[in-house]
C-alpha cells in the first residue's frame, strides 16, 4: 500500500468511526423515542429497555455504515479540497481516479463487514431483544400493553387488545375470518391469555351465523409475536427468501419481505455509490475554487437518508417496485458522482 493510500484510509478511516458512533446513537434514540419511551412512561422496567437498546446496537451498526461512510467522504474531502490538498494531487499528476481507487477499497471492507454483520449478529441480536419484550409483556402486561395493541397468538389468530390499564385487560377480540371471540376482560396465567367469559361469534360470508356464551376461554402465547420494532430486519437472506417463496406460492402480497431482501444487500453497497459521488463532487467544485462546508455535508447526508427513508416505506407498501425502492437511492448517488467525475476531467 502506497504512502497515498494510507493516508486517505487514515482519514477517511477515523471520519468513519467518529460518524458511526454518532449515527448509531441517532439510531438508539430513535427507538427509544418512538417505540421504548411510550413503555417507560407507562411503567416498564428502565433495565429491560436498556437491555433491548443494546440487542439494537448491531442492527443500527450495519444501517450506519454506509452513511457514516458517506458523511466521512464528503467531510475529508471537502477539507482536502479547502486546504488545497486536493489541487496538490493534480498538480503531482494524481488523478480523481486515482484517489478513487483505494476509497474503492475501503468501501468494499465496509460492504464485506455490513453483509456480515447483517447475516449473523444483527438478526440475532434483534429477535433476542424481541424475545426479551415478549417477555416482558407476559411479566407485566398493564404496562406494556396499550390500548389498540395487535398481536399474533399461536394459532395465528388476530388478537386485539382494547383496555390495558391499572384496572386490568379488557375489550380482547380474538379475530378469524370465520369467527371472533368477544370478551371484556382478561388476565395473563402461566403464559396464557385467560378470557374470563364472553361470546363466541362464527360467521358464513359478511353475516354473523352463530352467537354463543363461555365462562372462560384460553388463548395460547407460547408463540406470541409482538409487532416490535426490526419486524424483517431479524429475518436472514435465507428466511426473507423462504417466506417470499411461500407468499407467492399463497398469493399473498409479499412487497414489504421483498424490499426487505433487497435492501440486505443494497444498503452496504451504497458506499460504493458514496465513494463515486464523493470523489467527482470534490473535484467538481474544485474547479470553481468551491468547497462544500459543514452544512453541505449535513445536507448531502441526509437526502440519502430522506430518499433510503421514503423507498423503504413505498417499497413496503407496494408503492414502488422493492427492486426500484431498495436500489434506487444508492443509484440516485452512483449515476451523479459518474456525471461529476466525467465534467470534473473534462
Amino acid at each position: 500500500m502506497s504512502p497515498l493510500d494510507r493516508y486517505l484510509w487514515r482519514e477517511v478511516g477515523a471520519a468513519v468511526l467518529g460518524g458511526l458512533a454518532v449515527i448509531v446513537l441517532a439510531f438508539i434514540g430513535g427507538y427509544l423515542y418512538e417505540v421504548l419511551a411510550p413503555l417507560l412512561q407507562r411503567g416498564a422496567d428502565p433495565w429491560v429497555v436498556a437491555q433491548y437498546l443494546a440487542f439494537r446496537v448491531p442492527d443500527a451498526l450495519v444501517r450506519g455504515l454506509p452513511i457514516a461512510m458517506l458523511f466521512a467522504l464528503l467531510l475529508v474531502l471537502s477539507r482536502m479540497g479547502e486546504e488545497s490538498e486536493l489541487k496538490a494531487f493534480l498538480a503531482g499528476g494524481i488523478s480523481p481516479l486515482r484517489v478513487l481507487f483505494p476509497l474503492l477499497l475501503l468501501a468494499a471492507v465496509l460492504f464485506i463487514s455490513g453483509v456480515l454483520i447483517g447475516e449473523s449478529i444483527a438478526p440475532k441480536a434483534t429477535q433476542s431483544g424481541q424475545s426479551l419484550l415478549r417477555q416482558a409483556v407476559f411479566q407485566k402486561p398493564r404496562a406494556l400493553l396499550a390500548p389498540g395493541s395487535t398481536f399474533t397468538d399461536a394459532y395465528g389468530r388476530i388478537l386485539y387488545v382494547g383496555q390495558a390499564d391499572e384496572g386490568g385487560i379488557g375489550g380482547v377480540r380474538v379475530i378469524t375470518a370465520e369467527e371472533i371471540l368477544l370478551s371484556e376482560r382478561a388476565h395473563f396465567e402461566g403464559g396464557q391469555l385467560v378470557l374470563e367469559g364472553g361470546s363466541r361469534v362464527t360467521y358464513a360470508g359478511s353475516r354473523p351465523r352463530t352467537v354463543a356464551r363461555f365462562e372462560r376461554g384460553t388463548v395460547p402465547l407460547v408463540e406470541l409475536a409482538q409487532d416490535a420494532p426490526g419486524g424483517l430486519s431479524a429475518l436472514t437472506l435465507a428466511e426473507l427468501h423462504s417466506r417470499i417463496r411461500q407468499y407467492r406460492q399463497s398469493g399473498l402480497p409479499y412487497h414489504a419481505e421483498l424490499t426487505a431482501y433487497y435492501r440486505k444487500w443494497a444498503e452496504p453497497a451504497a458506499a460504493f455509490a458514496f465513494t463515486v459521488f464523493a470523489v467527482g463532487l470534490s473535484f467538481f467544485l474544485l474547479g470553481g475554487s468551491r468547497n462544500l462546508g459543514m452544512v453541505g455535508v449535513v445536507v448531502l447526508t441526509f437526502f440519502y437518508y430522506a430518499t433510503w427513508s421514503v423507498g423503504r416505506i413505498m417499497g413496503e407498501a407496494g408503492a414502488l417496485p422493492p427492486l426500484l425502492a431498495a436500489w434506487g437511492p444508492g443509484t440516485l448517488y452512483a449515476v451523479a458522482g459518474a456525471v461529476l467525475l466525467g465534467v470534473g476531467r473534462r
